[in-house]
């Protein structure tokens, strides 16, 4: 019965040991990723991002202005139609898939913003791209400012898979 017992701690212990050192590679890694120093993506990576949220890859549609805002703590772009869309207090935090973003361990960030305009016949759209990532940051639709049928945006089209316990940010 002695012998059951001290296997049994054993492997308790193990395990316990196993789950501490992953918790320490997932907490440098999220370290070193918040650390590292972002790059802005190029004026084409956002054109492309933001025809991704757009219904058949954007086909259709026509850029008609691309701006970057400096910081998404607070934006306002005025297309040349007089067509606006801003954000304020927008972040994006350091986020280890399938976890939430855990308050000591996540740091948040604001982040500059491409904001891309297209047309099409039907409807106009302003769509914010995340300079850092080029991930699909928000959007405005309608050339009256009501939502248009041809223009639905698809916040997500074409992002990365998400690696479970890999650090990114979101």
């Amino acid at each position: 019965m002695r012998g059951k017992l001290r296997i049994g701690a054993l492997v308790v212990l193990s395990v316990i040991t196993l789950l501490v050192a992953g918790a320490l590679a997932v907490a440098a890694g999220t370290y070193r990723e918040a650390s590292q120093q972002p790059v802005v993506i190029s004026r084409a990576q956002a054109t492309a991002d933001a025809m991704k949220a757009l219904p058949d890859n954007g086909a259709g549609f026509i850029v008609v202005a691309v701006q970057l805002e400096p910081s998404s703590k607070h934006f306002d772009f005025v297309g040349a139609g007089g067509q606006r869309f801003g954000e304020d207090q927008t972040k994006e935090c350091l986020v280890i898939p399938p976890l939430p973003p855990l308050p000591f361990i996540s740091p948040c960030r604001y982040y500059p913003v491409w904001v891309v305009a297209v047309t099409n016949q039907g409807c106009s759209a302003a769509i914010a791209i995340n300079a850092f990532t080029g991930r699909f940051g928000g959007g405005g639709v309608g050339s009256d400012g009501s939502p248009s049928a041809g223009c639905d945006l698809v916040p997500g089209a074409g992002e990365p898979e998400t690696n479970w316990f890999q650090p990114r940010w979101g």
